[in-house]
């Protein structure tokens, strides 16, 4: 199983924004579980997986780590 990143828009002014994640054995799975879980209501939404992502870090003004998508 592979965890997915969910991020949707519902209007093309706004961002993208992380919906939250589904895990699914494959592309079309993860697909298919976003649309029940998050509805069709969205304008785009767009499917990452998680090992494909690039987490930025960057030390904060009190001296923490924090994670930037």
């Amino acid at each position: 199983m592979d965890r997915y990143l969910v991020f949707a828009r519902t209007e093309y002014d706004e961002p993208l924004e992380h919906r939250g994640d589904v895990e699914a054995s494959g592309d079309e799975e993860a697909s298919r579980l976003a649309r029940e879980r998050f509805g069709e209501e969205w304008l785009e939404l767009a499917l990452v997986p998680a090992s494909k992502a690039y987490w930025a870090e960057k030390e904060t003004e009190e001296g923490e780590t924090e994670v930037q998508v």
